[in-house]
């Protein structure tokens, strides 16, 4: 008979301040890679070229298809990897170089072309940004769902990680004014001076994570697993119920942020500002500010209000955040509304901030409770479900976005004359979608049930097996 195994695994020693900071850069340079994109499409190529509405929403969603094969792809192929800088950093550097290419050269389009050209342009861009992403942000989210052992130092982890994450969007927030403004309001012109430099941050801070994260060696008993078929990857990926739960909770998290984003860059401009796009893209950078700040603000809290209650009553805790940051919206997106634009955006902020913090460090407990059972190691695959589901969020907002626009009865060509009843439901739309979306996703994670208590007790599993 097998004697049993330990109550408890060996603390692990935690990481060092420079690991976790190196660690966390990559997240500013991902985050600005993508969302300099996201943040300036609507406004160059739908109001500066005049491509239609829902194709540049089309151009941005397409692409999350490739990612559907792509994201399990490099999962598996990370996790299997070795080599004598490791499984995750080969992959990590070459996506950082590649999305750093993507992201400067995307706006050096030929002048002059028809909408449909651009539409082509933007489509063509979008799916390179998408495979250059994959290589970067699967294996980058794996790293980091292994780099830590400790239950809590992972949160730890994943709040230095946020951290970079929301000063990234705040820079995000104000790329719209910076592009104008370095343009002389051509955003063509604006776009071309300030995407070099994107592209150099994004690539700079991705080889700073290469050169100065060492990942942990693979235990032994984690042996090359043997190769799957793409469902039969993604079958052992969501065959657990907490996982799927996380999964669902972080896609409706940011569907409710999302979803309606695009909404209200509109309602900013032309509702609420009477269509006077330097006013309004001054406040979007304001607002914004005031978003990714009070989340920036809210990872220390969050990180200590999970040691003390528990990830999950934490997590449960910042969707209150999320809906009380909706129904402001209902009261503060009117005209004249000035200053108090930036309520809404400090409500909701630490709400996203509690996804970004405690959805990876969970994942990571989800990975050891599997490892335990299946004696293997597969954060890549795990990361890489989680990364897919993130990015589908993303872009099926971006374009739900467009549509529900298109729905209202939106018309590019009235700008700030639209009827009363398209701005209404674009607000309806805006805090309703907001709210709803919050709730579903706090009744889903109150039904997670792993603890504390059942991660360590796999690790310790894990432990005495690897001791023989």
């Amino acid at each position: 008979m097998n004697p049993p195994a330990p109550s408890s695994a060996p603390p692990a020693p935690p990481l060092g301040a420079g690991t976790r900071a190196a660690y966390g850069a990559s997240a500013f340079g991902e985050n600005l890679a993508i969302n300099s994109i996201n943040q300036l499409a609507n406004a160059v190529f739908n109001l500066t070229l005049g491509v239609p509405l829902l194709l540049v929403g089309l151009a941005l969603s397409l692409p999350r298809l490739i990612d559907l094969f792509l994201d399990p792809l490099v999962g598996d192929a990370s996790d299997r990897l070795r080599s004598r800088w490791g499984r995750r950093r080969p992959f990590i550097l070459v996506g950082a170089l590649a999305c750093g290419v993507v992201a400067a050269g995307i706006w050096f389009f030929p002048e002059g072309r028809s909408t449909t050209f651009y539409f082509w342009w933007l489509l063509g861009g979008c799916a390179a940004m998408s495979v250059a992403y994959s290589l970067l942000i699967v294996p980058y989210g794996a790293l980091g769902l292994e780099l830590a052992a400790d239950y809590h130092e992972r949160t730890r982890l994943m709040g230095v990680k946020s951290m970079f994450h929301k000063a990234s969007g705040i820079v995000n927030q104000w790329l719209l004014k910076w592009v104008r403004d370095a343009g002389a309001g051509n955003l063509v012109a604006g776009g071309r001076v300030c995407a070099p430099l994107v592209g150099l941050a994004v690539a700079g801070l991705g080889l700073l994570t290469v050169w100065r994260v060492r990942e942990r060696p693979v235990a032994p008993a984690a042996a090359p697993a043997p190769r799957l078929g793409l469902r039969e990857s993604w079958r052992l990926t969501l065959r657990q119920p907490d996982f799927r739960r996380l999964v669902l909770a972080q896609v409706l998290i940011y569907m409710s942020f999302l979803v309606i984003d695009t909404t209200g860059f509109y309602l900013n401009v032309f509702y609420v500002h009477g269509g006077q796009m330097g006013a309004g893209a001054a406040m979007k950078g304001w607002y914004g500010t005031a978003f990714q700040l009070s989340g920036l603000l809210a990872v220390p809290l969050i990180v200590r209000l999970a040691r003390r209650i528990g990830k999950k009553e934490a997590f449960l805790a910042c969707t209150v955040t999320i809906a009380l940051g909706g129904a402001a919206k209902w009261f503060c997106y009117v005209p004249g509304a000035g200053w108090w634009l930036l309520l809404p955006s400090a409500l909701m902020g630490p709400g996203l901030v509690a996804v970004m913090v405690l959805t990876p460090s969970m994942t990571a407990d989800l990975c050891d409770v599997e490892a335990a059972r299946s004696g293997v190691r597969r954060e890549g695959v795990f990361n890489a479900v989680l990364a897919w589901s993130l990015k589908a969020a993303l872009t099926g907002s971006i374009l739900l976005a467009n549509v529900v626009l298109h729905l209202a009865g939106w018309d590019t060509a009235r700008q700030a004359a639209q009827d009363e009843g398209t701005f209404l439901a674009m607000r309806v739309t805006f805090a309703g979608g907001t709210v709803v979306l919050a709730g579903i996703a706090a009744v889903i994670i109150h039904r997670y049930s792993l603890t504390a208590e059942d991660v360590r007790a796999a690790q310790a599993r894990a432990a005495a097996v690897a001791a023989g």
